[in-house]
C-alpha cells in the first residue's frame, strides 16, 4: 500500500505563505501536465482544498479508503487529508485551494460549519443533481473572478466559496450526517494548535503560551507537529505571519512601517529582517514586484478585452 507524502511543491504552489489570495483556483485540465490525469497518494500541511467535478469518473481513495466518484461532485478534503485521484482523461473540473487560517476563521462561530470542516466530505448522486449543478456556476464565477486584480477581489472570492461550502453543508444535511473518521493524535493536536494560532496571533507567537493552552509541553508540541507537518510549531507560526504580512503588501497601500508595528514587531527594521529572512527579500522589494505582476495583468486583461 502506498504512503500518502507531504506535498508542498507537485500539487499546490508552496506553503500556505505563497498563497496570498484568499483561494487558488485551477481547472483539473490545466494540471493534467502535471499529473497525467492522475494524482498519488499526498496530503497538504496548511492548505485544504474543495474539489468540483463535472461529469466524469473519478477512482479515489481519501484518508486510506477507496471511494469512487461520479461527477457531477464535490470533495472537500481538509489539510492533513490524505488523497488519490485517478481522473476520466478530459474530465471538466475545478481544485480550490485555501490556507487553513481562512478556514478556521470562517468557521469559528458557524455552529453549521464546526461540525464537518474538519473532516473529508464527498458529495453526489441524483438527488444532490440542483446543489452541484449551482456548485458548477459557481466554480465558473470564481474562476472568472480569480483571474481579476480588482481591491474588492479577495471578498468575491470568499462570498462565492462560502455559497459552495453551504452547497455542500445542505447536501450532507440531506446524507444525515457523514462518518466520522479517527485521527492520528498528533494530527489532531496539530488542528488544535493551528485553531490557537488563528485566535491568538496577534497577542503572542510564544510556542510555550501555546503548549500551555494545549496542556502539552513545548517539546511534545513541536515534536509532534514536525511529524505530521515536516515544520516545528515555531515555523508554522513563523508561516502564518509570514503569510498576513504578504497580503497586507500586496492588497493595501499601507506603509511598511505601519504593516511592521500592526503586527506587533517592536520596529519596521526587525520586521523587515524577518520577512527578509523568510523570503530573501525585503517587504518592499516583494510589494513593487508584486505589484509589477499587477500590472502585466492588467495590461493583458486590457488586451484580451480589446
Amino acid at each position: 500500500m502506498p504512503v500518502a507524502k507531504l506535498d508542498r511543491e507537485l500539487y499546490v504552489a508552496g506553503d500556505a505563505s505563497d498563497h496570498v489570495g484568499f483561494l487558488n483556483c485551477e481547472q483539473i485540465e490545466e494540471r493534467s501536465h502535471i499529473h497525467g490525469w492522475k494524482v498519488d497518494e499526498h496530503y497538504h500541511e496548511g492548505l485544504s482544498q474543495l474539489f468540483i467535478f463535472d461529469r466524469g469518473e473519478i477512482n479515489s481513495r481519501i484518508d486510506s479508503q477507496h471511494q469512487f466518484i461520479n461527477g457531477p461532485a464535490l470533495a472537500w478534503l481538509p489539510a492533513l487529508c490524505s488523497h488519490a485521484f485517478d481522473y476520466q482523461k478530459g474530465m471538466r473540473g475545478w481544485v480550490l485551494t485555501v490556507p487553513t487560517s481562512d478556514i478556521s476563521r470562517m468557521a469559528q462561530g458557524s455552529v453549521w460549519l464546526e461540525h464537518w470542516i474538519d473532516q473529508a466530505q464527498v458529495l453526489q448522486g441524483e438527488k444532490h443533481y440542483s446543489l452541484l449543478s449551482q456548485a458548477i456556476n459557481l466554480a465558473k464565477q470564481i474562476e472568472y473572478e480569480h483571474q481579476s486584480v480588482s481591491e474588492e477581489r479577495n471578498a468575491v472570492l470568499e462570498s462565492l466559496f462560502l455559497l459552495l461550502l453551504v452547497n455542500l453543508h445542505r447536501g450532507l444535511e440531506v446524507d444525515a450526517g457523514s462518518k466520522t473518521q479517527v485521527t492520528d493524535r498528533r494530527q489532531t493536536l496539530l488542528k488544535q494548535f493551528q485553531n490557537k494560532l488563528d485566535q491568538h496571533l496577534q497577542s503572542t507567537r510564544s510556542v510555550a503560551d501555546y503548549a500551555e493552552m494545549l496542556s502539552v509541553t513545548p517539546t511534545h508540541l513541536s515534536r509532534s507537529i514536525k511529524v505530521v507537518s515536516g515544520k516545528t510549531a515555531g515555523e508554522i507560526i513563523h508561516d502564518r505571519l509570514l503569510l498576513e504580512a504578504k497580503r497586507q503588501l500586496v492588497f493595501t497601500d499601507i506603509p511598511v512601517s505601519e504593516i511592521a508595528y500592526a503586527l506587533k514587531f517592536s520596529s519596521p527594521s526587525y520586521f523587515t529582517r524577518f520577512f527578509t529572512a523568510q523570503t530573501d527579500d525585503t517587504p518592499k522589494a516583494f510589494r513593487s514586484r508584486a505589484r509589477r505582476s499587477v500590472g502585466k495583468l492588467k495590461a493583458s486583461n486590457r488586451k484580451i478585452q480589446s
